[in-house]
């Protein structure tokens, strides 16, 4: 006998210590925690900062856009879309993508677990400090 399931197909319970009863009515809100491991104020590096986010189920990012840097996004665990520009497309745990200099983006969870994710961003060496 096979039977398997997998948790992203199921539904969540809504009990009161759950986080989508406690987010209920503010899905799609900023839920999110993000940690910077390495920029130009803590480390040696001049151009690059690289972080690691965690948006929790419901959540998203806050969309923004980096008129000087381009950035890069590697995704660990969990899935969502990425809105980049006009254009959205879905994401997943192994997917890598890049964001060009000034592009709009935000990325939400529409999955059951947290989505993590290691980014890098990077400064145009020319632009005005």
């Amino acid at each position: 006998m096979k039977y398997t399931v997998n948790v992203e197909e199921q539904q969540p319970d809504l009990d009161q210590r759950s986080l989508r009863h406690v987010v209920k009515g503010r899905e799609s809100e900023i839920l999110r925690d993000t940690y910077y491991l390495i920029d130009p104020e803590n480390s040696p590096s001049k151009n690059l900062t690289m972080g690691y986010t965690v948006i929790y189920p419901t959540g998203k990012t806050t969309g923004h856009a980096h008129a000087d840097m381009e950035e890069v996004y590697y995704i660990q665990s969990g899935q969502g879309k990425m809105v980049i520009g006009d254009k959205e497309f879905p994401i997943q745990a192994g997917d890598a993508f890049y964001v060009p200099f000034g592009e709009f983006h935000v990325t939400y969870n529409t999955g059951n677990q947290p989505l993590a994710m290691v980014w890098v961003t990077g400064k145009d060496p020319g632009a005005a400090q």
